[in-house]
Formats: structure tokens, C-alpha cells, sequence
């Protein structure tokens, strides 16, 4: 459980777009789309503060060892928010929507989202997906 002062991230996960439930492996999406899910978990002084923080996206794919983002593909995304309720916290859900133009870049790909905290540019938490097999139905 996170003190008074302290954020993390307590898991980051893949769903079909606007689903309910994060997805088991594979990852079935039946448009160009999907879900990251990120949790966290700050102190309810943090909380409130009001402070600046990073939270990014990532991923990783485990078949070509690269990041596939691309002009294409925004496999990576970030944003710069606040500790604070109207950005969610002390319960932190952030959902970033994934958009695949190129699938046949990635399709049947074995890939790994990472988060990453971070606040005044250093790294406060980070968490890795499971892996999951990426297959887009079109």
C-alpha cells in the first residue's frame, strides 16, 4: 500500500476497444484499434498535491526486439497530467487507445506494453503487460 507521499503503478494491461476486461493472450481486436489500461496508486498528500508527473506507454515486440511504433502505428503515447482528482488519483485508470494503420507490420506478434511514472525527470514506478499475441480481425 502506498504511504502518504509516495505513486506507483500497479499494472498495465490490453483490451478489445472500449471493452470491459482487460484480454487474456491472444489479444483479438476486431477494428484497427485497442485498450491500454494503466492502474496506480498514490498516498491521498500526493494525491491532492497537485504536482506534475509523465505517465508513457510503451511496447516492446518480442519477435523483431524494437518498439513497433510508427508513423502508422502509435504503439507509443504519453501525457503529462497532475497529482490530483481530476486526473484520478489516489486511484489512478488511464486508458490510452491504440491505433493500428499497418497491421501487417505487427499482426500475429508477440508484443509487451511497459508504463512508465515519472515526476521531476526521474522514473517513480514502472510496470510491464503480460505478453500478449496481437491479432487484429478487419
Amino acid at each position: 500500500m502506498s504511504n502518504a507521499n509516495t505513486a506507483r503503478l500497479v499494472r498495465v494491461t490490453t483490451r478489445a476497444l472500449g471493452g470491459g476486461l482487460p484480454s487474456d493472450t491472444p489479444l483479438s481486436a476486431a477494428t484497427n484499434q485497442f485498450d491500454v489500461v494503466v492502474e496506480g496508486r498514490s498516498g491521498c498528500v500526493l494525491g491532492t498535491s497537485g504536482q506534475p508527473y509523465g505517465l508513457r506507454i510503451s511496447a516492446l515486440d518480442l519477435i523483431t526486439g524494437t518498439n513497433p511504433d510508427s508513423l502508422r502505428n502509435n504503439f507509443s503515447q504519453q501525457r503529462t497530467e497532475r497529482f490530483d482528482s481530476a486526473h484520478g488519483w489516489p486511484e489512478k485508470v488511464a486508458t490510452f487507445t491504440i491505433t493500428i494503420d499497418d497491421p501487417m507490420a505487427i499482426q500475429g506478434h508477440l508484443l509487451r506494453y511497459y508504463a512508465i511514472l515519472t515526476s521531476a525527470n526521474q522514473i517513480v514506478s514502472f510496470v510491464e503487460s503480460p505478453v500478449f499475441l496481437l491479432h487484429l480481425g478487419r
